[in-house]
């Protein structure tokens, strides 16, 4: 039996020629079928016929799905987070689920700043009044000097600490775990979240969607920030509810808002339209060249390492095991 590998990931399809090499000489064989995108259960159920490898953006693989998948043996996100996915299901079906754990936090952490830095100096509102015929110096404020509270110092929250740390900034940090060894080192200090969320100008999350994330950014947390903080939200849409957020910018509870995931993606009917004081982008933190290609070949990795009866990359359930 033949070892089948579909890919769901869109922005990897210039690289067709060049998946199909790296599947073949590992033993694997590029499935071409015909995708439609956004691709909804009822595509996707069909599509994981008769495959063995399975690489995913941000496509939902329920359990449903994973029914439909007669002979699935690995899942491969094409980025970090897996919550998209069934992971409780896919274990119990004995499949292994893997993502691309390190390959994408410089560039979701070059992206906060991005965000941080136009909401701080109002660039996104300049660069529209420019276009529009108009010339107004926007007053802004500096980086330096402000505190950051990065909520989740994973990978990419150390990595949005260090270049905190290079703009001058005090840098708070929040997590489950504590990592004192790197905070020594950075002068970054630990403290409770509300504590955090009194004292920073510029609150940065970076954590994984989970129950107990789900929402941590709420009508209470929103009201413990300072009016002149601004909030910005490169982790799960869901981390934050949006309801409580559109009504803390409608009364001025907070300075702003720089956004790159949503409760809903795509977003429909967008709440946020209306406020000059927030700036959106369409979920690209991960979106660079350089991050595309690491997740590229970390993705086929995973999935053809399991196929040939290897760990991956990195295993997101470890109880998983197909005889290594």
């Amino acid at each position: 039996m033949g070892k089948d590998v579909l890919v769901l990931t869109w922005k990897y399809f210039s690289a067709r020629e060049e998946m199909q090499r790296f599947l073949a000489e590992r033993g694997c064989r590029f499935v071409e079928r015909e995708i439609r995108y956004p691709v909804d259960e009822e595509q996707l159920c069909e599509l994981v016929r008769d495959i063995d490898g399975l690489v995913v953006g941000l496509e939902r693989v329920t359990a449903r799905v994973l029914s439909c998948a007669n002979r699935l043996k690995v899942i491969s996100t094409s980025g970090v987070g897996y919550d998209h996915i069934d992971v409780a299901e896919a274990t119990r079906r004995g499949i292994v689920v893997s993502n691309c754990h390190g390959a994408n936090e410089h560039s979701v952490a070059e992206l906060t700043y991005g965000l941080m830095l136009s909401l701080a100096r109002r660039i996104h509102g300049s660069d529209r009044a420019m276009r529009e015929g108009r010339w107004e110096p926007y007053f802004g404020v500096e980086l330096w000097g402000k505190t950051l509270g990065v909520v989740g110092l994973g990978r990419t929250g150390q990595a949005v600490a260090l270049l905190g740390r290079g703009f001058g900034m005090r840098v708070l940090a929040h997590d489950l775990v504590w990592d004192t060894t790197f905070a020594n080192a950075h002068q970054i200090s630990y403290v409770p979240l509300d504590k955090l969320l009194r004292e920073s100008d510029f609150v940065s999350l970076h954590v994984p969607l989970t129950p107990e994330t789900r929402y941590l950014i709420d009508e209470r947390a929103l009201a413990l920030m300072k009016p002149t903080a601004f909030l910005i939200n490169l982790a799960r849409g869901p981390v934050v509810k949006q309801s409580a957020l559109v009504e803390a910018l409608r009364r001025g509870q907070i300075a702003g808002a720089g956004l790159d995931v949503f409760e809903v993606e795509p977003i429909d009917d967008n709440p946020f339209i209306e406020f000059e004081n927030v700036v959106m982008t369409p979920h690209l933190g991960g979106s660079t060249v350089e991050a595309r290609e690491r997740t590229l070949y970390l993705s086929l990795t995973n999935v053809c390492n399991v196929l040939n009866g290897r760990p991956p990359h990195a295993q997101v359930n470890p109880e998983v095991r197909l005889g290594w």
